[in-house]
C-alpha cells in the first residue's frame, strides 16, 4: 500500500541546491524569453502545471499572492473511465513570487522533470519547460546556467530528493504521461530553436503556438491508447491498485 503524498513536506523540500542561481541568467526560468514572437499565447507569463492534490494544498496555504489570474483546469479522460486533472497557473511574477515558499513543484525541480519507469525509478531527465525542449546542444547552448554548467550535479540531487514523491503511483503516471506528451511535440516540431534565423524562428513559434492550441500532437487514437497502457503499467507495478 502506497502512502499518500504529504504536500506540506513537498513544499518544505529543497530539490535543487542552487542559491541565487537566477543572478547568473537573468531569471531565465521565470520568464518567457521567446514571448515577443507569440501572437496568441501569453507573451510575458509562464504556465505552471500543478497536480490536482497539489493544487488543493496550494490553495489551502493561500497560494502565491501576486498570481491573480484563476488557474485553468484541464481534465484528461482515459478510455477505461478513469480521469485526472492538471491545473495551470499563469505566472507573470518574473521570479518575484510572494511568498516564494508557495511556488509549485514544477518550479522547485526546474530545469528538469524525471523520466521514470512504471515503478517510479528515475531513468533519465527531460526539460521541465516546453520551450527548453528545442535546443540543439543543451550542455553548451542553454540559457539556464544550471543546465550549461551543473547538469550532472543537479540530476544527482534530483535523483535523491525526488524518491519520496515517486512512491505515489499517480505522480509516476503523470510524469510518464508528460514524457509521452513532450516526445510527440518534439517529433511534430522537428527543429532546434537555436539554429534558426529571425524569419525561420517566427515560423517555428507560429507552428509551436498552433500545436499547443490545437493539441494536434496528441489528438489521435495512438496517444489515447498509449496513455491507457501507461495507466495499466503503473497500476501493475503498484500491486494492481487503482489510483485514479
Amino acid at each position: 500500500m502506497f502512502k499518500p503524498i504529504d504536500w506540506k513536506e513537498i513544499y518544505n523540500t529543497e530539490y535543487v541546491n542552487a542559491p541565487a542561481c537566477w543572478k547568473t541568467c537573468g531569471g531565465y526560468c521565470c520568464k518567457n524569453f521567446y514571448g515577443e514572437y507569440f501572437n496568441i499565447l501569453d507573451k510575458n507569463g509562464v504556465s505552471l502545471p500543478l497536480l490536482e492534490k497539489e493544487y488543493e494544498y496550494y490553495k489551502s496555504i493561500g497560494g502565491i499572492k501576486n498570481i491573480t489570474t484563476p488557474a485553468k483546469k484541464r481534465t484528461f479522460h482515459l478510455t477505461n473511465g478513469k480521469s485526472f486533472s492538471i491545473f495551470l497557473l499563469s505566472c507573470n511574477c518574473g521570479g518575484l513570487c510572494e511568498p516564494h515558499g508557495h511556488r509549485p513543484l514544477i518550479c522547485r525541480i526546474y530545469p528538469y522533470f524525471p523520466v521514470v519507469d512504471a515503478f517510479g525509478t528515475i531513468l533519465d531527465f527531460e526539460y521541465a519547460a516546453m520551450m527548453d525542449l528545442f535546443y540543439r546542444d543543451p550542455d553548451s547552448d542553454h540559457k539556464c546556467t544550471l543546465v550549461r554548467e551543473q547538469a550532472k550535479k543537479i540530476k544527482r540531487e534530483l535523483t535523491v530528493s525526488l524518491k519520496p514523491l515517486l512512491k505515489d503511483p499517480e505522480v509516476v503516471f503523470v510524469f510518464r504521461c508528460l514524457k509521452e506528451l513532450v516526445d510527440r511535440l518534439k517529433q511534430k516540431m522537428n527543429k532546434h530553436i537555436d539554429t534558426l534565423d529571425e524569419a525561420k524562428l517566427k515560423k517555428f513559434i507560429a507552428k509551436y503556438e498552433w500545436m499547443i492550441l490545437s493539441g494536434k500532437p496528441w489528438n489521435d487514437a495512438s496517444f489515447s491508447q498509449r496513455i491507457d497502457a501507461i495507466y495499466d503499467e503503473v497500476k501493475a507495478a503498484f500491486d494492481n491498485k487503482d489510483f485514479l
